[in-house]
């Protein structure tokens, strides 16, 4: 277990400047939790442990990161960490109400940063979830409640742009489902909403057809909408959604074709 750190409020202060915890933090000895991100001489990884917070046990993820940067408008060439993103994007959604990580710590050194959030206990990513298990009302629910923060995000113009079913986390409580945003490296604002809507529904809906039934969908688009019966408008999007699924869908048969061509040819 590490010393104790200083949690530090999210929307309080950006940073919390202690060397000592930063680096306690960046030599900390745990196993990956996942198979760390190599890139362009730079490299992110995960661990998962229990920290010592003003006396009380608390399981925070701990990302970490050297060399892993990407380019911004303002910072062109050289770039700035991606964590940096993250957690930038994190203060954004919290300050609109979408829910998302709870951040313990965050800083950076040089090329070096670490971010600290607390662990989503009981959560479960949605790829995991088996509709067909639930019963009906719950089922309804779930999707309501996912149709519902995805809605929020795109109301305020925010674009997730990776919206897989592994990036939203669920857990069931007495009040339904609780539902928060994961993987935010990658938001950005549209300042025309539709294309926030196409792109992001269009990834969600994609990576959901092996897993939703039709039905599902329908339940999903109603309350993503907030329509029982769905409107001209709204079926024109869900149209230009279902054509960019199929083009994306068509294309990646094309090109595993390509990858394995036919063995029946005479050469």
């Amino acid at each position: 277990m590490l010393n104790t750190i200083n949690r530090v409020s999210l929307l309080r202060s950006p940073h919390n400047k202690d060397s000592k915890v930063f680096e306690e933090l960046w030599h900390i000895n745990s196993p990956w939790f996942e198979t760390p991100n190599v890139r362009r001489g730079g490299w992110s990884g995960v661990v998962k442990c229990m920290i010592d917070n003003f006396g009380r046990s608390e399981k925070v993820f701990i990302k970490r990161q050297e060399n892993h940067m990407t380019r911004t408008l303002i910072h062109p060439l050289n770039g700035i960490p991606t964590f940096l993103r993250e957690y930038h994007n994190i203060q954004l959604l919290h300050a609109i109400n979408i829910p998302t990580l709870d951040v313990l710590y965050f800083d950076t050194k040089g090329a070096k940063a670490v971010l600290v959030t607390k662990a989503l206990e009981g959560y479960i990513s949605l790829d995991k979830i088996e509709l067909s298990t639930l019963v009906s009302q719950d089922k309804k629910t779930l999707i309501s409640s996912i149709a519902k923060v995805i809605r929020d995000l795109h109301k305020h113009h925010y674009q997730h742009n990776c919206l897989y079913p592994k990036h939203i986390m669920v857990r069931q409580s007495a009040n339904g489902w609780d539902v928060k945003l994961i993987d935010l490296e990658k938001l950005k604002y549209r300042l025309v909403k539709s294309r926030a809507v196409i792109h992001d529904l269009t990834t969600f809906v994609r990576h959901l057809s092996d897993i939703w039934s039709g039905r599902d969908k329908v339940i999903f688009f109603q309350a993503y909408f907030e329509q029982s019966k769905i409107s001209c408008q709204s079926k024109n999007i869900i149209h230009t959604v279902c054509k960019k699924i199929k083009w994306k869908d068509d294309a990646r048969k094309q090109f595993e074709s390509a990858e394995h061509p036919s063995l029946d040819s005479d050469g």
